[in-house]
């Protein structure tokens, strides 16, 4: 499960960096807000049918079918990037979205079928650890591969490296899927949400009852919010006004996402299913102070500022990690096994309609501001964010009192 997770992390990162990197280098840096939005449709239109599908059916089955439309994808997405097609790399990101709205809802709901429930966090931090590594290596990769000149082909070499690689994991990883471990279907016999986005907007409604499962929820939703636009604004950092290659750029998102895997393995330690919610006010305060830190590094930088970069941003990671664990582990956990996939796919149609939203802000900030200064409001208003959540859990009467 986790090598197949995995591949499918690895790809869909290799070329989406690939993709973004050959955008802001060819000039059109609004692609990358576009790119985030089609990625993100998927989970808003067809959420419920994925969950749908996990409640209802064996999940290695629909994992399976997940990953026969990552290949198609993938070969989309290869011939697109050899042709520098923009038109179909945006058809093939969306084919992804699509793809990953099917994809996590059964992986996410197989974890606490094969552990007990005092293992769910340490397991998380164990899969966000191997995923992390997945995106640090597309995301390092990416660049690199672009930058290879191997052979003297009419296509740059480096195009066809990505559209080789990709076609490679995704067979690879289709593989890998056959070997998933089964476990009976939940059993539900819930009707199919033709409605989609309605149906997802109404298992969203009923997140009020559990208000320990509506803050892990939102935290969700703010955790890839905040995340996404600061992957997006350190590309154009790095490419535009550091002035630096595709392969140091890449490593910044790197540094970033080493953080995330340390963070990860600490909050693996220090929280359980019954006690996690004394972390995430520290954790989102850690994150926006470094994240503003970082903008005003480059801005007001002199010499050294890039190791200076990727250490404050790997402290960022560090503090997203011991953030994002806890608050897996809870969307797993508190739904009843019939309506867990249901609330996994609910929690995911609210995290993609924030990421959605991420790329068209983006696009403004990316029209108005320095990327620098950019970086410092994201940081401003995750610190915000984390006097929210520190009121909303240790007020008298708050959500820490009901932990259990």
């Amino acid at each position: 499960m986790a090598l197949t997770y995995f591949l499918g992390v690895f790809n869909d990162n290799f070329f989406k960096q690939a993709a973004l990197l050959l955008a802001v280098a060819g000039g059109m840096s609004q692609l990358q807000g576009r790119a985030t939005e089609l990625f993100s449709l998927p989970f808003i239109f067809f959420s419920a049918w994925g969950g749908w599908l996990a409640d209802r059916f064996v999940k290695r089955q629909v994992l399976v079918l997940a990953k026969f439309l990552e290949l198609v994808a993938m070969v989309i997405g290869s011939w697109a990037i050899i042709t520098l097609n923009w038109f179909w790399i945006l058809v093939m990101i969306f084919v992804m979205g699509l793809q990953s709205t099917l994809f996590g809802p059964a992986l996410n709901g197989t974890i606490p079928e094969l552990h007990p429930a005092d293992r769910v966090p340490w397991v998380n931090s164990i899969l966000k650890l191997v995923t992390t590594a997945a995106i640090l290596l597309g995301m390092a990769l990416a660049g690199f591969a672009l930058d290879q000149q191997w052979l003297s082909t009419p296509v740059p070499f480096g195009r066809l490296l990505v559209a080789a690689t990709v076609l490679i994991c995704s067979l690879s990883g289709l593989f890998t899927s056959f070997y998933i471990p089964v476990h009976p279907a939940a059993g539900s016999r819930a009707e199919f949400p033709w409605s989609g986005p309605l149906a997802s907007l109404m298992d969203a409604m009923e997140l009020p009852r559990d208000p320990l499962l509506l803050l892990a929820v939102g935290c969700d939703v703010f955790f890839y919010f905040i995340s996404l636009l600061a992957v997006l604004v350190i590309n154009t950092l790095g490419l535009v006004e550091l002035g630096l290659g595709k392969s140091a750029t890449s490593l910044l998102s790197v540094s970033l996402m080493v953080g995330v895997c340390g963070g990860a393995l600490v909050a693996g330690r220090w929280t359980t299913v019954w006690r996690w919610t004394h972390v995430l006010a520290p954790g989102a305060l850690g994150m926006g102070v470094c994240m503003a830190g970082a903008g005003l590094l480059v801005r007001w930088g002199g010499a050294g500022v890039y190791p200076a970069l990727l250490t404050i941003l790997g402290c960022t990671g560090w503090f997203g990690g011991l953030f994002l664990i806890p608050v897996s582990a809870a969307i797993q956990i508190r739904p009843d096994a019939t309506r867990r996939g249901r609330v996994i796919a609910a929690a995911n149609f609210l995290s993609f309609s924030g990421m959605w939203c991420s790329g068209r802000i983006y696009s403004l900030l990316d029209r108005a501001l320095a990327p620098s200064s950019a970086m410092v409001i994201l940081g401003l208003g995750t610190v915000v964010a984390a006097v929210l959540i520190a009121v909303i859990v240790w007020r008298p009467g708050g959500l820490k009192q009901q932990e259990r």
